[in-house]
């Protein structure tokens, strides 16, 4: 078993790349943490700070290595890895309400 600490704020949700190399995960902020493990540590790459209220779901695409995230804002964003950034692209989710889980399908589409 490995123990690993990502501070002391409680994670609202994460996700695993396809081979558990990288963590993207949200201190229950706005903010989503991409970790990259490196020999016996994790270490933080880059910060998604898009979204204006907590992010509450994430889930990252084994095929396409894209990040769906989703939060409080009633936003979903999809994160496309460009020349070594993520880069966003808004989702009109088009409810009046907080959107609280996102998932890609198996197939790389988005289902919420």
């Amino acid at each position: 078993m490995e123990i690993h600490s990502f501070g002391v704020d409680p994670i609202t949700c994460h996700a695993w790349n396809q081979n558990r190399t990288q963590l993207a995960l949200s201190p229950n902020s706005n903010e989503v943490h991409i970790y990259q493990q490196e020999s016996d540590k994790w270490s933080c790459i880059d910060v998604l700070t898009q979204h204006d209220l907590r992010v509450t779901s994430i889930d990252w695409a084994p095929n396409t290595n894209r990040i769906v995230t989703c939060s409080a804002d009633r936003n979903a964003y999809v994160w496309t890895q460009v020349s070594g950034k993520w880069k966003p692209m808004l989702v009109l989710l088009r409810i009046n309400r907080a959107a609280t889980c996102v998932r890609w399908s198996p197939k790389g589409k988005i289902l919420s």
